[in-house]
């Protein structure tokens, strides 16, 4: 079955997780048109622009690519109401935002510009996913560490619909483990947790602080923390106002995609 999809990020079109989920979705057979912000744009969660006015360009030429001089939600939006009402004739089947480089679990997805998107196309009524990928803070992203995350994501959507996968009203949000983790990868459901990854916090002297980071609590069992510090893939819905409780969903999917990845492997 092949999906019309809207592919986004917050780390800017350009960057190697956004090109590796594209040419694994569409090696996989579906259509996919990057519509992303033109530089990084991390930390934006679902912020539009204040001034209602974007600079969009075509980077690749004719090529299905649009870079956005905006925020991720801003994307989403010139995404579904230009390129694909106005230009391509009709929404597309699903939203992709991702891959990150970098987790969003925990209350991480408050800051997420991944997840953020994501949230802004539930908005239009289209199913979203957000997709992200553990890693060390000062790791160099490339398009071979997102690996793992593309054969989760093509194995997740292959033969079946956005409704198979995405609870109605809901964003679903994946978290790959790092490349260190356990093969052949599993995938759990689980809840998000309360607490952040890490502490965080500004330090210095001032007038100038720098934000740092620490090492959070150990994380309560069955959270999207929890499950992705034990090397699984984590499978979360990000609250949405309406969203009807999604957990027998998410247990038959994360079983589901387990499957589809052992065969894989």
């Amino acid at each position: 079955m092949s999906l019309r999809i809207l592919l986004t990020n917050d780390d800017g079109w350009e960057a190697p997780g956004i090109s590796a989920m594209a040419d694994g979705l569409r090696a996989a057979g579906h259509e996919v048109v990057v519509v992303a912000p033109a530089d990084n744009q991390s930390g934006a969660s679902a912020r539009i622009s204040p001034t209602g006015k974007l600079t969009v360009t075509r980077p690749r030429g004719d090529d299905p690519v649009w870079a956005v001089g905006g925020s991720p939600a801003d994307s989403v939006i010139f995404g579904l109401t230009h390129v694909f009402e106005t230009t391509l004739g009709g929404r597309p089947d699903l939203v992709v935002s991702g891959a990150n480089a970098g987790a969003n679990a925990g209350q991480a997805v408050h800051f997420s510009g991944t997840v953020g998107a994501a949230v802004c196309a539930t908005g239009f009524g289209t199913p979203a996913i957000a997709v992200s990928t553990l890693m060390a803070w000062d790791t160099t992203p490339t398009t071979e560490l997102f690996d793992d995350t593309v054969v989760a994501v093509v194995a997740l959507l292959h033969g079946r619909t956005p409704a198979d996968v995405v609870p109605d009203g809901a964003v679903l949000n994946i978290n790959i483990p790092d490349a260190d983790a356990p093969r052949p990868l599993t995938a759990a459901a689980a809840r998000a947790d309360h607490l952040p990854m890490g502490r965080m916090g500004y330090a210095g002297d001032g007038p100038e602080y720098q934000l740092a980071f620490e090492p959070g609590p150990e994380p309560a069992p069955g959270t999207d923390t929890a499950v992705l510090r034990s090397g699984r893939i984590s499978l979360s819905v990000v609250p949405v106002v309406g969203t009807p409780s999604a957990a027998d969903h998410l247990a038959a999917v994360a079983t589901d995609l387990t499957d589809r990845i052992a065969a894989h492997q």
